[in-house]
């Protein structure tokens, strides 16, 4: 006997309960499920570094931003997360000396977060191993990383995000 793909079962089930949305509950439980998965990959890999996967976005945020200088707030919309978030996270990298905080050039009421020098070579070493183990999604082929981006933007979109 072969065994059933945990989403099927659940779709199968809900439905076999005449439970509403079917389709989209099957949707979610395979978002979440594969969200969870991924996420257990990207934690192991980021454990070697000493950085939790919030820290390692916002450095990456930071990494492809010009100057790798970029405002907190803007840190904090981006990476849709409460600004408290990333003044502690911040903190915890500056205390590594891996980011630094630096008044704006010309607003005296921001705040930029930098990478340091030993920032860069962190999340450059970090994000080379990340994407060898293809971001926590190991098999995924690049075409179908490229169709489920593409999808999930359709999704993004309808829920409102631009």
């Amino acid at each position: 006997m072969t065994e059933q793909d945990a989403v099927e079962y659940i779709r199968n089930e809900w439905t076999a309960r005449e439970q509403p949305g079917a389709d989209h509950f099957a949707a979610m439980a395979a978002l979440m499920r594969t969200h969870q998965l991924m996420i257990a990959e990207l934690d192991r890999l980021l454990k070697g570094y000493n950085l939790s996967r919030t820290a390692f976005l916002l450095m990456a945020t930071l990494l492809i931003s010009r100057d790798h200088t970029r405002p907190l707030g803007q840190l904090s919309k981006h990476l849709l997360v409460h600004p408290t978030t990333v003044t502690l996270v911040i903190d915890q990298l500056e205390a590594r000396e891996l980011v630094v905080r630096r008044p704006h050039p010309s607003d005296r009421r921001t705040v930029l977060a930098a990478l340091t020098e030993e920032g860069l070579r962190v999340v450059t070493k970090a994000a080379q191993e990340l994407g060898a183990a293809n971001f926590g999604l190991p098999g995924v082929t690049d075409s179908m990383a490229q169709r489920l981006t593409g999808v999930l933007g359709q999704v993004r979109g309808k829920l409102g995000d631009t």
